[in-house]
């Protein structure tokens, strides 16, 4: 039987780094009785679920007393050993005292040490005899990541009932057609969102069609009247005429008496109706294609469990959530031009969710249609939030 010693960390990927790269029977975590009442039994469930543990044992040992922590390790080793079983110490994460120990206890017992390097997926293996290292003794396996496992190991959950269908890549075309939208979204920033609450206001067809008309003079009584920076229909018409040469409307046409717009099909019209969503989408297509798993619209529960009927989640939804090896990145997309409360805002939102699911080895990313500058952008570094500007 393999068994792995570490201490049980706060960061759940440093507690199953060598369970998710080695064959493991038994794990035993030392940890403060606090952490084991709060996460041992999810950690357990994890281990068991995903990566095939037969068993699971916690060991409380004392903050500050080396010795008391020495001699339970080497009671629980002495034990495993006289069964014949193979015995490796994990350093990664953990606290000094009990490092401390394992470094004095590997000595004195001659067993082998290792840690990982969590975001660069590598093991360092850190005795002089590598040959009794874990690499060489041990079946090597990797259990694939995906967003949900990582969600699940930080406690949380992806609520897929809220997901949005307007937020779905389909098929090969339908990225075109995003891709071809943002492209027009790129030039014209500054007004995407009120044309797009514009165009669902004015060209809001009936049911079973795609095509509107209104009034010219409504048109331009409700854009003028809207309080936006729209203040003509020039704008919006410019707009509706870039979308027609990138076929993603089928038809615009003005006259004296009429305003006539046609839609491609019922998923573009709602993604010209919800202003954000074309940066989310265009996102994703550019992350998912240096990524393992990725996902755009991610609702996450906070506590795991999927309620039904009157009870209430508490859920955060997160624009585009990538994984890429042990790495989650979350980003958030911000196609409107935001004051600097609302920059602010979307900072510490992203920096709180982030931190709650991803956990120390998160990446995180703001993505925004107008430049981010100044104090702010010295926020963001000092929060490790990476701000890139969707710009032309």
């Amino acid at each position: 039987m393999v068994v792995n010693y570490e201490f049980l960390d706060k960061e759940p990927m440093d507690n199953l780094i060598t369970c998710l790269n080695f064959k493991v029977d038994k794990v035993v975590f030392l940890g403060f009785q606090e952490d084991i009442t709060r996460s041992g039994k999810s950690l357990e469930k994890f281990l068991s679920k995903y990566c095939g543990i037969k068993e699971v044992v916690f060991k409380a040992v004392p903050k500050y007393n080396l010795h008391t922590v020495f001699e339970t390790l080497r009671r629980e080793v002495e034990r495993e050993k006289e069964k014949g079983n193979k015995v490796y110490f994990d350093l990664t994460g953990g606290t000094n005292l009990v490092l401390a120990a394992f470094g004095m206890l590997s000595k004195e017992m001659n067993t082998p040490m290792h840690m990982f390097d969590v975001a660069e997926d590598r093991l360092i293996e850190l005795n002089e005899d590598t040959d009794s290292g874990i690499r060489r003794n041990v079946e090597m396996r990797k259990v694939p990541l995906t967003l949900d496992m990582v969600i699940e190991m930080h406690g949380g959950a992806i609520n897929y009932r809220m997901h949005k269908e307007s937020k779905e890549i389909s098929d090969d075309e339908f990225a075109e057609d995003v891709e071809k939208i943002y492209s027009v979204g790129v030039k014209y920033w500054e007004y995407w969102n009120p044309f797009s609450d514009l165009l669902e206001k004015l060209f809001n067809p009936p049911s079973n069609t795609l095509t509107v008309s209104k009034s010219m003079p409504f048109v331009q009584r409700v854009i003028n009247k809207s309080g936006t920076k729209l203040v003509s229909v020039k704008v919006f018409g410019e707009i509706a005429e870039e979308l027609k040469k990138a076929g993603i409307l089928s038809e615009v046409s003005r006259s004296n008496d009429k305003y006539t717009i046609t839609y491609k099909n019922e998923e573009l019209k709602e993604i010209l109706w919800e202003g954000g969503t074309i940066l989310e989408l265009q996102t994703y297509l550019e992350e998912s294609m240096r990524s393992d798993d990725c996902r755009v619209g991610v609702h996450l529960d906070w506590d795991g469990v999927i309620h039904k009927g009157s009870v209430v989640d508490l859920v955060n939804e997160v624009d585009v959530l990538a994984l890429n090896g042990n790495v989650p990145t979350f980003i958030s997309c911000k196609s409107g031009k935001m004051n600097y409360a609302q920059i602010l805002h979307a900072l510490y939102e992203l920096d709180t969710v982030a931190n709650r699911f991803g956990g120390k080895y998160c990446k995180k990313v703001l993505v925004t249609a107008q430049p981010v500058r100044g104090v702010y952008l010295e926020r963001a570094r000092e929060m490790k939030i990476e701000v890139r500007f969707a710009g032309r």
